[in-house]
Order: structure tokens, then C-alpha cells, then sequence
């Protein structure tokens, strides 16, 4: 009985959750991804040996945010208390602690 208050309890999830927030916010590592694209300008032509005039293009390379590498795995944000059983979180849910 006691060991079902303490798994069910509400100081456990305030507990759990507050470790699990400081170890991902300390030891995860932002992921980006470089995006490439080219961008033409309007007033500036190049002719080619066929005598076809063709827009000038640049490469422009851009950083992306992808989201956090923590414990081997890619999350966009921080997703909350990870590995519980399904009855503890079905009774943290009841309790209105997890949306």
C-alpha cells in the first residue's frame, strides 16, 4: 500500500521531472542542419556559347536548428519524464500532472 502512494505520488513526479529537466538541459547538444539553395538576381545576366542570356545565381548556405541529441535520441523539445510504466503514468494523468 505505501509502496503505491510513493509510486503514484504527486512529490515523485515533481521529483523525477525535475531530474529529468536539469540532466537534459545540461547534457543535451543542439543539432543543425546546413540548407543550400540558390538565389538569382533580377538585373544581372550572363550569356552562354549559344548566345542565351541566363540570370546569375548564388549558393547560399543557411543553418537550421534540428533539435536536441540527448541519450542517443533526436527530440524537437524537451519531451518530459521518459521510461515510466503505463500505470504510473495513466494515475499521473488521472491526477492531471501530465497533459
Amino acid at each position: 500500500m505505501l509502496k503505491n502512494l510513493w509510486k503514484y505520488s504527486k512529490l515523485r513526479f515533481y521529483i523525477l521531472n525535475t531530474i529529468w529537466n536539469y540532466k537534459f538541459w545540461l547534457f543535451s547538444k543542439k543539432i543543425y542542419r546546413d540548407i543550400n539553395h540558390k538565389v538569382s538576381n533580377i538585373n544581372e545576366f550572363e550569356m552562354d556559347y549559344t548566345f542565351k542570356l541566363k540570370p546569375t545565381t548564388k549558393n547560399i548556405s543557411s543553418r537550421r536548428f534540428s533539435g536536441y541529441i540527448f541519450k542517443n535520441r533526436i527530440y524537437h523539445d524537451n519531451p518530459g519524464i521518459q521510461g515510466i510504466d503505463s500505470e504510473t503514468w495513466q494515475a499521473w494523468k488521472r491526477k492531471g500532472l501530465i497533459d
